[in-house]
């Protein structure tokens, strides 16, 4: 069960739920990629450049386990009552904030970023705070499940 489904507040219920986006593994990509073109024979005279490639693609890997956690321990979730943003698997970061405090939600996306479909949450509160989540899919739609679960919580009210 994870972390939201198990502290639900008493008649809410989950109306969106987001994901960090697959770029989160770019620095494992890179090094596999180029550890794989070292692997294959390009110049005979570098025999050795073989070992340079194995390394980069260990290193690929490993990169990518880090990477795999914080994908799998993020919780991104808009329910009828609050935007709750859970990282971490041992030690965890939560974000929780009821509608009514949410100043405004802003989308950062680079060039990149709207090719691939991913971005980066400003969450504002009122107050002055401001809870930054990067590398989200789909960061627009979670904003507007955001928005239009908010503006469904002042019209119920």
């Amino acid at each position: 069960m994870s972390y939201v489904d198990h502290n639900l507040l008493p008649g809410e219920t989950v109306t969106y739920r987001g994901r960090l986006h697959w770029i989160v593994y770019h620095r494992a990509m890179v090094l596999v990629a180029l550890g794989l073109l070292l692997l294959y024979p390009w110049t005979p005279n570098l025999p050795k450049l073989w070992i340079f490639g194995g390394v980069a693609v260990a290193v690929g890997v490993l990169a990518a386990i880090p990477a795999w956690l914080a994908r799998w321990s993020t919780e991104l979730v808009v329910t009828n009552k609050r935007i709750v943003a859970k990282r971490g698997l041992i030690r965890r970061d939560t974000v929780e904030m009821l509608h009514k405090k949410v100043e405004s939600i802003a989308v950062h996306q680079s060039i990149l970023g709207r090719l691939l479909g991913y971005g980066t949450l400003a969450i504002h509160g009122t107050g002055g705070g401001v809870e930054w989540v990067p590398q989200v899919a789909r960061p627009l739609a979670f904003r507007n499940a955001a928005l239009a679960a908010s503006d469904d919580q002042a019209g119920a009210a």
